[in-house]
This record gives structure tokens, sequence and C-alpha cells, in this order.
């Protein structure tokens, strides 16, 4: 996904131009609503046609598909694609996951005296029509298969270390301080695990935002070792305790732990100033 969105924006220029030079110049002839259909003969990217009226921004025709028309959508408001696309500037949106056909696109609009003509062009069809993306299938679904089962299964370990957390509480029977440290670590190891699985199911197999993030990864990352930095301080202070109340002349381990972590909050640290945009 974040590929398709990296394409698209190294290209954007390239792209509205082509896509709005094509339609003006060669197929102007077709942009009245009783020849729209045959536009899709034109662009195999095309995947919606629908015509919406300036003044009340109310969609005025029915949508139409490639092999068929869906009236439902007619009269519905669109108040949402003026204020979605630059109409001073450019007039393609941003890429975004269709509610008609579930597929990630970008819409053109051709404003038209009182009306403004909205069409969608499938964003993975059009760059490989364009030879800016060169696709397999076979591999490119596989891999989204395995993203999937790997995020889904760490969502499940991290809801069962939650379980498990909870279970460490009350298995002898009594509270103690001693008896929620342990727990808070699990907790703390299953936040992080759930916000890695979360991110990896976002940015591969499912699309959430309009544009993408390009430090997600680096958030993602300074998030994990966060939880990880918290987790292994709390297992220090135990250690501490522990230490403290059998053979304080083990106490030097605990520094030596302490000096790590210290060593990595200093290392997380350059690292975030060096990155200011995370």
């Amino acid at each position: 996904m974040n590929e398709l969105l990296e394409i698209y924006e190294q290209n954007r220029f390239f792209i509205e131009s082509f896509l709005k030079d094509t339609i003006l110049n060669t197929t102007s002839n077709l942009l009245s609503e009783h020849n729209l259909k045959h536009l899709f003969e034109y662009f195999k990217s095309l995947e919606l046609i629908y015509v919406v009226d300036n003044e009340s921004k109310t969609q005025i025709s029915p949508n139409y598909y490639r092999n068929k028309e869906d009236g439902n959508e007619k009269g519905k408001s669109r108040q949402y694609l003026f204020k979605k696309i630059d109409f001073k500037n450019s007039l393609m949106s941003t890429p975004y996951k269709s509610s008609a056909t579930g597929n990630i696109c970008i819409t053109l609009a051709i404003p038209q005296n009182e009306k403004t003509l909205f069409l969608d062009f499938n964003l993975k069809t059009l760059l490989e029509r364009l030879k800016l993306l060169e696709t397999h299938t076979v591999f490119d679904s596989t891999t989204k298969l395995f993203y999937a089962l790997s995020g889904f299964f760490m969502m499940f370990l991290s809801f069962s270390i939650l379980a498990y957390s909870v279970y460490e509480i009350f298995k002898y029977g009594e509270l103690s301080i001693m008896s929620f440290f342990k727990p808070i670590i699990y907790i703390t190891i299953a936040i992080a695990i759930f916000d890695l699985s979360k991110t990896l199911l976002e940015q591969e197999v499912f699309f959430k935002s309009f544009k993408k993030d390009e430090n997600i990864e680096k958030k993602t990352f300074v998030k994990f070792i966060i939880s990880i930095l918290i987790a292994l301080s709390i297992e220090a202070l135990m250690l501490v305790f522990k230490i403290s109340l059998k053979n304080i002349s083990l106490m030097s381990n605990a520094f030596w732990l302490f000096a790590g972590i210290s060593l990595m909050i200093a290392t997380l640290t350059f690292f975030i100033k060096t990155n200011k945009n995370i």
C-alpha cells in the first residue's frame, strides 16, 4: 500500500496532467451525460462516474459503473467532495478508499457550468496502465495474506498476555505490592505488541489514511522501544527490591541493568532529536 502512495506522490503532476489533457482534449465530446459510459472504453482504470450540482452539492445522476448503473446514490449530498478537492490549484483528490467500490482510488473533478463531473480511477490500475507500477498478483496476495496472519496473531498474543497479567495478580490468593510489578510488565509488553500489529495491519493490509505518513515506521519504532524501556525499568526496580531484601552484595547487578537502560534512553533521545518530524 505504501508503494502505491509513494509512486503516486512522485508522479502526481504527470498523472493529473495526463488525465486532464486526455479527457478535456481527446474525449471532450463524451462529457455530456448520455455519453459518459463511453469513457470506460478509453480508461481501463476508470471505475465510477457521477454528476453533482454545483449549487446544492447533491448528486444529480446515477452512479455509472463499467458494467452497471446504480440510481440509489442520486440525490445524496456530496459536499465533502468540494472540500476534499482543491479546485483552484488542482482538480484531483488525494488517494482514498472508495465506499462504492472498496478500492483505493483518486477522484478527478471536471467543472461544467452549473454541474461538476466526478471520475473515480482505480489507483493501482491507473499506475499500471501508465507503466509506473509493475505488479505480480500471486506474490502481492501472498504477501498481504502473510502480513494479515502475522498482524492478527500478534494481536491475539497481546490479548493473551493481557489476560495472563490479570491471572498473575490473583494466582497466589493474596495481594501485595510485589504482585503488581510483573502484571504491569506484561501489560506494557502487550501494548507494545498490539501497537506493532496495529501499524502492520493499517499499513500493509487495510487502508486507513488518505495520505502516507512518511514517519509512521519511525513513530512505531519509538513507541515500541519506549514500551520495552518501561518494562525493563520496572524489572530493574523489582530487582533492586529483591536484592535489598535478600543479598545486598548483588546490588552491582542492578546498577549495570540501570546503566544499560540509561544508555538505551540516551540513544533513543539522540534518535528522536535527529529526527525532528517524529
